[in-house]
């Protein structure tokens, strides 16, 4: 059977299907695995004309057909340069914004995929959309416009939706979240999406969303200014994952929690050496304005927690230690749970997003307990181990008996360089790992 799609399948879903195969281009099977399957199919996406016939061969041809269609259209993808201009309501243009181009993509098989091929055109969607969150300029993503565009895709999908602004973040106790948010003139916000199939513990999605970093008073410099307005990936991811879930359906009830700042200096910033209360009731002093991710991440696990939630996956650009230990093109994962971090393991190997473990270790706590003024630090001087120390400090918010994953993507987040696979910009990583995570 031959499968033929384009732009507009990942729009509204619509493939052909018919009798007949013509000369492949391209021959995808389970033996070489999910990630160089996406890949090669990526490849194919990059050129955006004629049509690309791909064959699948031998087992699981769904999952087959699931990564080329990811894949090619995740190769295809640009930004709209021209939906930009003028941009007014993101949520209400996001399918203009992304830009898949005039090519098709074909698929032979002797089977009938077309599961396969839905599983891949919603997936591949949902990435794009986190994709181009996460690549817009600040100016026209702002906290703002992060929370009314979780509004409206939560409205379209189902998913019930509170946005809580500065007001209720004062009433709770968000300490971390506000502290961060000071240096700006417009409110924070934290974002919570709920999808409740059936009673039980919700397993909580958190994700960063510093909507713009530039250091706080540890300004950064222009290079590692550039390209700040990605620093919530995490949050575009987390956000359409939900929607993938609500459209896709999820046998457990799932919640998201979605810090949402800005990290900029004004007389009002928070400085060095400021103590700020957490949401926990735990005080941080505040060593360096720039390591302000595990700030109101902090206070988003806490409220994950106490919506009930004994399973949790924070997924952040959080430490460039991270990326300097794993390169441009892999996560690191760190988790409190021995049979969580196996069937994270069998996980990772099937979504073609590659991760490797790094340690959590009292060690990396004390590192942190230096400050004579509060009960921790939020950084740890001259200590080295940056990706470990950050996350035994997120470590110190999860509750006896919550099993807890830490995702730090600030390699992956973004294509930095040239690629034969994929444009520059964010590239949706994760999304494809959290919605195997909640789906398990």
């Amino acid at each position: 059977m031959r499968f033929e799609l384009n732009a507009n399948s990942i729009l509204t879903g619509a493939f052909s299907a018919s009798e007949g195969q013509g000369e492949a281009v391209l021959t995808l099977s389970a033996e070489v695995g999910a990630e160089r399957n996406i890949e090669a199919a990526a490849r194919l996406g990059m050129r955006r004309e004629g049509a690309s016939v791909v064959r699948l061969e031998g087992e699981n041809a769904n999952d087959l057909a699931a990564q080329a269609v990811r894949g090619y259209f995740h190769g295809a993808f640009r930004i709209s340069k021209d939906a930009i201009r003028g941009l007014k309501d993101v949520y209400a243009q996001r399918d203009a914004l992304c830009d898949y181009g005039p090519g098709a993509l074909c698929i032979d098989c002797d089977s009938d995929v077309a599961e396969g091929i839905r599983a891949g055109l919603t997936l591949a969607r949902c990435e794009g959309y986190a994709r181009m969150l996460g690549t817009l300029p600040n100016n026209f993503l702002h906290v703002r416009q992060m929370a009314d565009y979780i509004r409206h895709m939560a409205a379209d999908c189902g998913l019930t939706c509170r946005v809580l602004g500065d007001g209720e973040l004062k009433m709770l106790g968000c300490g971390g979240i506000l502290a961060v948010n000071q240096g700006s003139d417009a409110p924070a916000a934290l974002a919570v999406l709920e999808w409740r199939p059936s009673d039980g513990a919700p397993v909580a999605l958190v994700g960063k969303g510093v909507m713009f970093d530039a250091g706080g008073y540890h300004l950064k410099n222009l290079d590692g200014m550039n390209g700040m307005q990605s620093d919530m990936c995490g949050a575009a991811t987390v956000t359409e994952t939900m929607e993938y879930i609500a459209r896709t359906g999820a046998s457990r009830p799932v919640i998201a929690v979605l810090p949402l700042v800005e990290n900029v200096i004004s007389a009002k910033s928070v400085k060095m050496g400021d103590v700020i209360t957490t949401l926990s009731g735990r005080t941080v002093e505040v060593y360096n304005t720039d390591a302000e991710g595990r700030l109101i991440l902090c206070d988003a696990l806490t409220y994950a927690q106490r919506m009930g939630a004994k399973d949790v996956a924070d997924i952040a650009t959080l430490t460039y230690g991270c990326q300097s230990a794993l390169g441009d093109e892999t996560g690191g994962w760190f988790c409190n749970d021995e049979a969580v971090s196996r069937s994270f393991e069998r996980l990772i190997g099937k979504t073609g997003e590659p991760f490797w473990r790094l340690p959590l270790h009292e060690r990396y706590h004390r590192a942190l307990k230096w400050s004579e003024v509060a009960d921790l630090g939020n950084y740890a001087p001259g200590y080295g181990a940056a990706a470990s120390t950050a996350a035994c400090f997120l470590e110190e918010f999860i509750e006896p008996g919550t099993r807890w994953l830490h995702l730090d993507i600030v390699g992956p987040a973004t294509r930095r360089g040239g690629c034969d696979a994929e444009c520059k910009g964010a590239r949706g990583f994760g999304l494809s790992t959290l919605v195997g995570l909640v789906q398990a």
